[in-house]
Formats: structure tokens, sequence, C-alpha cells
């Protein structure tokens, strides 16, 4: 999985929406297989316009890595990008991290819908609540 020095090189390449929404859709396809078993109701995200997954598994080193899924490109991509900012780090430099700010440094986050906002903040929520 990439950095987030590399999400930052990679989006610092793309021009436009057009080129950056392509970028998502690619790093869709680089999210590892989800299991269907995960696909349960205790692992979903309500709130977000598709469908979406979150898991997460605390390491020795007192990190964690998340693993997830959503049925639609684009919020798999943004679930991709998060996974990558949030995975391995401790409860504590997860809830440090301005995940939202990262995005607008990306420039992925004006032209997002509403709803696609709001459900990323869900997903936010997700993830902070890891080590609680």
């Amino acid at each position: 999985m990439l950095s987030q020095q590399t999400l930052f090189e990679l989006f610092s390449k793309q021009h436009n929406w057009q080129d950056r929404y392509r970028q998502l859709i690619a790093l869709a396809k680089q999210l590892p297989d989800f299991p269907d078993l995960k696909k349960i109701e205790s692992n979903q995200i309500y709130g977000c316009e598709n469908r979406v997954w979150l898991t997460n598994e605390k390491q020795l080193d007192n990190t964690f890595t998340f693993q997830g899924d959503s049925e639609g490109r684009i919020v798999k991509g943004l679930l991709a990008i998060l996974i990558i900012i949030a995975n391995h780090k401790t409860a504590e430099q997860i809830k440090a991290i301005d995940f939202l700010a990262i995005l607008k440094q990306l420039k992925i986050t004006d032209e997002l819908s509403l709803s696609r906002l709001q459900g990323i903040e869900k997903i936010i929520e997700r993830i902070k609540l890891a080590g609680c």
C-alpha cells in the first residue's frame, strides 16, 4: 500500500478534477480484497451514499491496520486514501490526524457533494474510534 507522502506526490501531478477522479478509481482498485464474510452490519458505516465496510486490527506494536470496501468506486478510492493515512499509526496518532485538511491539500474535497463529504466524515469518525 502507498504512503501518505506518495499520495501527495500522486495528486500533485493531477491538474484537474477528472485526473483526480481517475486517480481515486486507481486507488480503489489497489485496496486489498475485502472478504464477504466481513461485510456484516457491525462493520458497516452508515450515513454514506454507498455501502461502506471498515475493520481494524491492533498490531503487537500498538498500531492499527485498517481494511475496507465500498460499493462505489469514488467512495472506495476515498476510503483507500483514509486507510493509507491511518494505517500503522497508534490510536493517539490517529486521533491527532486532521483527515479533512489532508483531503483538502490533495484537492479532493472541493469537488465532492455535501452528502459524500458527510459520508467521509462518518468514515473518519469510525477510524478515530480505533483503540477506544
